[in-house]
């Protein structure tokens, strides 16, 4: 059975081609799949049930679990979502990045009821990075503005377009907006003997782990393991932070500071963020807007705001989108934006979580270039959340957390190089 890669330029599941790939309506490319019945395996579709679910009550993907889909690991709603759409028996899946936001053991296992899949109907995978290639594809289509320009086995698509990616970064990182951190401590976060229960369920037990000025984190570990919950604890929107050994910025969590004072030392990025602003927020009103803490601008931006938001715009390469809606970027330069804005204070801790998620292996380089210059022209502490090991992402330490009964225990990685 011939099974397909389609690649391309951030391919779009709204474009006119991939509807008509979903409605089996591509003869020239796809003759077996003509009038057929097809599956989108994506979380485009988890996002739909889960809306679903918050709005009606409907528990399709759970029902006979009995629990809300949300309350699942990631593993285990792509599990739960897989069997629903086996159950209406198609003739093919399409399967949309379907690692994203996976651990090892649960890329794994889904890689393999695939495998197994792939001798009973067809499998169309769209794929942006190419370690997420599944090894039993065959034959390779590549799509640019929505025209096929590549038609072909995987073998001959591989060595023509498989190239090493490409990007610039122009100058170097402006400075601060509000040079007013010069007085927070050497140790930024500090966990000592840190240990975290849900409802009796162990979640973090002994936590020990330092974050100081200028060091380059990655917080790694399974599914579950509770990187989550440590996050939201620094971040201060967990109350199981308060009575802990937890100190932020020189001092123990809950002894005066504010969620708010808190916050406005942390950047923050995850791939949700693009939820909260509107069409109307231009490039220059997204950078700005991170010099006042606001989603959107609604004040008139000062000459040195403008002046800066330009040269961060100079540094990722946009001057022609400078006036342009936020939304209409690319996804990449969206993601770059977003870093931007975090990152314009210079603030004592940025956290980039999932930051490359969804992204393909050359958007992905662009914005691990960008993050690698922020470590090396920065005081600023990043920690750096992600299943996947990122190509030529230069972290100075990483820092695992292994599951066990009793909850997740800690300790530091060795990175290996070379």
């Amino acid at each position: 059975m011939r099974h397909v890669a389609v690649f391309g330029t951030d391919p779009s599941l709204s474009s006119p081609f991939m509807q008509d790939l979903l409605n089996g309506n591509t003869p020239a490319y796809f003759p077996e799949i003509q009038q057929k019945k097809g599956m989108l395996f994506s979380n485009i579709t988890l996002a739909w049930f889960m809306e679903e679910e918050r709005k009606h009550d409907r528990f399709d993907l759970t029902e006979q679990h009995q629990r809300s889909i949300r309350s699942l690991s990631s593993g285990e709603q792509k599990k739960a979502l897989l069997n629903y759409l086996l159950a209406r028996n198609p003739d093919f899946l399409v399967l949309d990045n379907p690692f994203d936001a996976l651990d090892t053991a649960s890329r794994y296992a889904l890689q393999e009821e695939l495998r197994h899949l792939s001798r009973q109907l067809m499998i169309i995978q769209i794929v942006k990075r190419r370690t997420d290639l599944l090894p039993f594809i065959s034959h390779a289509l590549y799509c640019e503005d929505d025209r096929v320009l590549f038609s072909g086995t995987i073998g001959e698509y591989l060595e023509r377009y498989d190239r090493r990616p490409r990007f610039k970064l122009n100058g170097k990182l402006p400075a601060p907006s509000s040079p007013h951190y010069s007085d927070i401590s050497e140790s930024l976060i500090k966990f000592e003997n840190v240990s975290v229960s849900y409802e009796d369920r162990p979640i973090l037990k002994d936590i020990n782990w330092e974050v100081r000025k200028g060091e380059f984190w990655e917080l790694v570990g399974p599914n579950g393991a509770g990187k989550t919950t440590m996050l939201t604890m620094i971040t201060g929107d967990n109350p199981k932070a308060f009575g802990q050994e937890l100190f932020l910025f020189g001092r123990k969590k809950g002894t005066g500071e504010s969620v708010w004072q808190i916050k406005e030392k942390i950047g923050y990025l995850t791939p949700s963020m693009l939820d909260l602003f509107h069409r109307r927020t231009t490039v220059e009103q997204m950078i700005i807007s991170g010099m006042v803490d606001s989603i959107g601008l609604y004040r008139q931006a000062t000459g040195l705001q403008t002046k800066l938001a330009g040269k961060w715009i100079r540094l990722l390469d946009l001057e022609n989108e400078r006036h342009a809606s936020f939304t209409s970027l690319s996804q990449v330069h969206q993601r770059m934006v977003l870093v931007a804005r975090a990152m314009v204070k210079h603030p004592p801790v940025l956290i980039l979580d999932e930051p490359a998620n969804g992204l393909d292996d050359n958007a992905a380089a662009m914005l691990t270039g960008l993050i690698n210059k922020m470590a090396e022209e920065s005081e600023t502490a990043i920690i750096y959340v992600s299943h996947r090991q990122e190509p030529g992402l230069k972290s100075h330490r990483v820092f695992e957390l292994i599951p066990s009964q009793n909850g997740s225990t800690g300790k530091e990685k060795t990175i290996v190089t070379g």
